[in-house]
């Protein structure tokens, strides 16, 4: 998976939770958390990686 897909990934959870806290969402946390676990495994690896910009 890039890493830009990784990110949307990221945001996509980061708005799950907002709409759950505000009781909006239609999600448990525990979808989102086994969600979250999925995108963890996705950012595995990069996790080692340098992330040098080549300027």
């Amino acid at each position: 998976m890039t890493k830009l897909r990784i990110i949307s990934r990221l945001w996509s959870h980061i708005t799950d939770l907002r709409l759950l806290i505000r009781g909006q969402g239609k999600k448990t946390l525990a979808e989102i958390e086994d969600e979250l676990d999925i995108t963890e495994y996705y950012c595995r690896p990069y996790a080692d990686a340098d992330d040098v910009d080549d300027d």
